[in-house]
């Protein structure tokens, strides 16, 4: 396993990611894909030999991040997966989301990072955000204004 800080990403390698791991960004199409890889503040991959296999990517302002993506390719998640989706850390069987995180986190840290967030899916991806240092922010509420054109309003 190879994890890679800030890698070259072609949008049609991302694309393909997507779509093998059914994650809901597969509905665009490169010239959108292309917006993410060329405007986060930083990109950590995991490469299994030459395979997009994981992709985390945060914004930093200079004293916060924000964790924006975190997907993991469901056969490196393990089996019995509720939704079966890449965009959800499920699990981390084989811990390359384990390493892909603190990797993330040290980087961002580096930066100068003082407040790093990410918004999850309590009921499936706490304990995985938890093994990588995250705690629960209570009293905090995500609040979103969600026109992705896949998701029905």
């Amino acid at each position: 396993m190879n994890i890679v800080i800030n890698p070259q990403i072609t949008p049609e390698e991302l694309l393909e990611f997507y779509k093998k791991n059914d994650i809901c960004e597969k509905g665009f199409d490169a010239s959108i894909i292309v917006k993410p890889l060329n405007e986060s503040s930083i990109i950590i991959a995991a490469y299994d030999v030459d395979r997009l296999v994981g992709i985390t990517r945060a914004m930093f302002d200079g004293i916060t991040a924000v964790i924006m993506e975190f997907c993991l390719d469901v056969e490196f998640q393990g089996n019995g997966l509720k939704l079966d989706n890449g965009s959800m850390m499920e699990k981390d069987n084989k811990s390359v989301g384990k390493q892909m995180g603190e990797i993330l986190v040290e980087e961002l840290h580096k930066m100068g990072a003082y407040f790093i967030s990410a918004t999850v899916c309590e009921n499936l991806e706490k304990d995985f955000y938890e093994s990588i240092g995250f705690i629960r922010n209570e009293g905090h509420v995500n609040y979103v204004i969600d026109t992705r054109p896949y998701v029905n309003n």
